[in-house]
């Protein structure tokens, strides 16, 4: 083993080796060979513990006898290395082979001597270890073991460091993921050198900065002014080149915004001929993909070295902090003080004091004037000599002898400053560079301490505040109704509760992510504020959508009216970003005493009343008797369908799907219908919502499934016309299932998969949509149809859509309905129907109810269409009479 280095080398060394700002890859090597260089041995091994498996270790960085060698996993059963990871420093000074005979590394390195020190986290786990090892034994250790203290303190904050950085990256991804309804721009333009534009969607103007109506006024934008000059030659050369093949163009390039900013676009289009043959105009859509072509960085170094202070925190911390400080740097005198709010002209307090080995009680001075202002300015203040001739009068008594003095600030991580810590000596200061080196050490942990003590003061204030709002939460809440009963029981008076759940919060949240979703809560909150009367009211955010009010003395009257004000506040759209929302809020009422004595009576009336006002749509509902009587009825017909499903009573019937251009049988939809003996006919309005809310659909659409495909083999062997293509709805709570494309393989054993299409609506897909395209492109794979119903109405994901591979789009009846009276339908039937063709997709229109519907449709280049027109949802039987003969 080589001669050691001197201890105040060994920090300044250790100092350089830690003191990087970021961290790059090789930080875990480059330390491992600084300990290796600084403590002279010939082994240093830096290794983390195996998240999933605590018995192995993966190094991070090795030294070898002179060089860095690759990384690799090792067992620590029956290693002294088992021993460290127990948060327990582990020394063998010789033979530590033979302390570990099972030890295959120990062996293979053939060393003598081991010293390893645990990497522990602030929260107390236990991340790694580091350890070295030499072929001599290691019997003088106190300096390594320090050295390898604050190392592995180092590594510890580098690794949680890292964590921090992946959970920042994952924030990332998932923030790249928001959608918006049609992310990009559906166009129309003519097809001549300067791309007029005549058409384009609302996307457009968060695609390029410019209005929709400055797009489209006159002859047209000329959209290739636009495109980028270095890349307008070689989009012309390839869309002339497709036109000319009668193909459609792909297309990448950079697009120039409104602004001056550039971004990258992928564009999709197809040209449309004219009545001579030849191309009149090119249509398609372009979507943002900037994302693809560009990577944000996010880097924050944390710098958290520890010394080994013992203390959880506060007072008892500092003082040990101190303590150590000074005997580490053999030091007369140390101070942590901070910056006294409550005093005016800049005083400081001290936290912690000690002078000649001492404790001192706290004092307070003015920094004016005095060494410690110099810290606050610049950060830190060096003086070799004579320092005690400008310290503040309250410290003569105790520190008229000092003569050298480093001071250095105390940064909290937002950039607020904290604080400082000092040293002083009786002696004029030589040796600057190794007590500022270590100085750094212990500011570190000395900042990271009072930020921890000013984040728990925050907690607290936070305990019964919610994060997103800023109203009281649930835990607040229900303190303040216990009190406001016993008063209001007391005095004689009423007391009304309030419960109000926002409609569609899910499904934003689901959609655009937690982040919009938070600022929607946001909005949401501070519209109530704005309707609550402060003296006899108050809001909180219970939690997810739900908000509550607890109001002073009212009548039932004036409740009702409280309601009426806290729904028509969210009447007007919420702004989140750049983004609008309109919220609805179903609101139910309860009164104390009149509708129950207890909180728990009140919560239960008002949830009761709540949940009547959103099922009925109406907004609001105070709470009486006659509800409790709807719940039982409302329970009584949830037993009966169950019944019913499970006893075969459930019928399916069938709703033609037509050719539009032969008016030929395309298909039929697969409706799932009940006749209840007592009820009759029970409407799919009343049971399946029920299904959903009870989690029976992934049951039911089972059902239908096995079902359809039995009625299907029927026709096949009836020898009656095939039906091209049956369609089966696929509900949401389905697609939760991971083996969903397993279960569709069951039911429909024995038909043949292209004559069974699975439609899924929007919202159902954009729960989970990783999930969703991942069975979707398996079922694909078999062979099965896909469809996307009802599309326009949710907020799917253009390049949600490509990877979901589906092969139709149905048009929801809610825009075919008034086509050709509604300007605005019009336009979303025809971009859907365009941008479906360009992407090979087949379209269906739903709810076709006369002639003049069909034809528009046929004319705009729809392909298929259901409705009464056609035909109205009719049984098997009678389904293969009209259709099958």
């Amino acid at each position: 083993m080589a001669p050691p280095l001197a201890s105040e080398q060994v920090f300044r060394e250790l100092a350089d080796g830690l003191a990087l700002d970021n961290p790059s890859d090789s930080f875990f090597p480059e330390l491992a060979a600084c300990l290796a260089r600084i403590l002279r041995v010939d082994y240093v091994i830096v290794a983390c513990i195996d998240p999933s498996d605590s018995k192995i270790a993966h190094t991070l960085g090795i030294w070898s006898r002179g060089r860095l060698l690759d990384n690799f996993s090792y067992p620590l059963t029956g290693s002294p290395c088992e021993r460290v990871i127990r948060n327990e420093p582990c020394h063998y000074p010789e033979k530590v082979c033979d302390a570990f005979p099972n030890d295959d590394l120990l062996a293979d390195l053939d060393v003598e001597s081991y010293l390893g020190m645990p990497i522990i986290d602030r929260s107390g786990e236990t991340l790694g270890l580091v350890s070295v090892l030499d072929s001599a034994p290691l019997w003088s250790f106190d300096i390594s073991k320090e050295v390898l203290r604050i190392a592995a303190m180092r590594v510890g904050a580098e690794l949680s460091r890292r964590r921090a950085m992946s959970a920042v990256e994952e924030s990332e991804r998932r923030l790249d993921t928001l959608m918006s309804h049609l992310p990009g721009m559906a166009y129309q333009r003519l097809y001549n050198p300067a791309g007029s534009l005549t058409f384009v969607s609302q996307g457009a103007e968060a695609l390029t900065g410019y209005d929709v109506s400055q797009l489209t006024a006159d002859t047209g934008y000329p959209f290739m002014e636009m495109v980028h000059p270095d890349d307008r030659q070689r989009i012309r050369r390839q869309i002339v080149e497709d036109v000319e093949q009668r193909r459609p163009y792909q297309l990448n390039y950079r697009l120039r915004t409104a602004d001056g900013d550039t971004a990258w676009v992928s564009e999709q289009g197809q040209a449309v001929l004219g009545a001579d043959g030849q191309a009149a105009w090119l249509e398609g859509f372009i979507i943002d993909n900037t994302r693809q072509h560009e990577s944000r960085r996010i880097q924050q170094a944390v710098m958290q070295i520890a010394s080994s202070v013992t203390a959880i925190g506060g007072e008892p911390f500092f003082d040990q902090l101190v303590d150590h400080l000074t005997h580490a740097l053999d030091a007369d005198a140390g101070i942590i003080a901070t910056l006294d709010d409550t005093l005016a002209d800049g005083h400081i307090t001290t936290q912690a004091a000690v002078v000649d080995g001492h404790k001192v009680k706290k004092f307070n001075y003015v920094l004016k004037g005095t060494p410690c202002a110099e810290v606050m300015e610049k950060g830190i203040c060096v003086i070799t000599d004579e320092v005690a001739s400008i310290l503040p009068p309250q410290a003569d008594l105790f520190l008229g002898w000092a003569r050298g003095y480093i001071g250095l600030r105390l940064d909290h991580s937002n950039g607020d400053t904290l604080g400082l810590l000092m040293v002083m000596f009786r002696s004029p200061l030589e040796d600057v560079d190794f007590v500022t080196t270590v100085l750094k050490i212990f500011a570190a942990n000395a900042a990271a301490e009072l930020e921890r003590q000013m984040s728990g003061d925050h907690i607290k204030r936070l305990a019964f505040t919610d994060p997103e709002t800023g109203l009281p939460n649930r835990a607040s809440f229900m303190t303040q109704v216990d009190k406001a009963l016993e008063t209001a029981g007391s005095e004689g008076k009423t007391l009304g509760l309030l419960l109000m759940d926002l409609r569609r919060f899910k499904e934003i949240n689901d959609t655009f992510g937690h982040s919009v979703g938070d600022g929607v809560l946001a909005a949401a909150g501070k519209r109530f504020c704005s309707m609550q009367h402060q003296d006899s009211e108050l809001l909180a955010r219970l939690g997810g959508d739900e908000f509550a009010v607890l109001i002073e003395a009212p009548t039932a009257s004036t409740l009702a009216d409280r309601m009426l004000c806290y729904q028509q506040s969210l009447e007007a759209p919420l702004q989140v970003g750049e983004r609008c929302f309109m919220l609805d809020v179903s609101i139910g009422g309860a009164i104390y005493p009149e509708h129950g004595m207890s909180s728990g009576e009140l919560f239960q009336h008002a949830s009761l009343a709540a949940h009547h006002a959103k099922r009925k749509g109406e907004g609001r509902c105070l709470y009486d008797g006659q509800l409790g009587s709807a719940i039982l009825r409302r329970q009584r017909l949830l037993d009966d369908f169950i019944l019913a499903l499970r006893e075969g009573r459930l019928m399916l019937h069938y709703q033609p799907q037509v050719d539009l251009s032969t008016g030929a049988l395309s298909g039929a939809e697969v409706l799932c219908r009940w006749f209840d003996a007592e009820r009759g006919w029970v409407s799919p309005g009343e049971f399946i919502p029920l299904a959903e809310e009870r989690g029976l659909m992934k049951e039911l659409g089972g059902w239908v499934l096995k079902t359809a495909s039995e009625q299907l083999r029927d026709w096949q062997q009836s020898g009656v016309a095939a039906v091209p293509r049956i369609s089966v709805n696929v509900s949401a709570q389905q697609l939760e299932d991971i083996r969903f494309d397993e279960e569709v393989e069951r039911h429909t054993r024995g038909v043949c998969p292209a004559s069974i299409g699975l439609e899924l609506t929007e919202s159902g897909f954009m729960r989970d949509p990783e999930q969703a395209i991942g069975l979707m492109q398996v079922l694909k794979a078999q062979g099965f149809g896909l469809a996307i119903d009802d599309f326009g109405t949710g907020y799917s994901s253009l390049a949600y859509l490509k990877r979901f591979a589906a092969d139709t789009l149905k048009i929801d009846i809610s825009f075919v309905r008034d086509m050709l009276s509604s300007s605005h339908d019009y336009t979303i039937v025809t971009t859907i129907i365009a941008m479906a063709r360009s992407m090979g997709m087949k379209t269906v229109a739903e709810g076709v109810e006369t002639v003049e519907q069909a034809q528009a449709l046929a004319a705009l280049g729809c392909d298929q269409a259901q409705g009464f027109y056609y035909g109205r949802p009719m049984s098997a039987d009678d389904f293969a009479m009209h259709w099958l003969r």
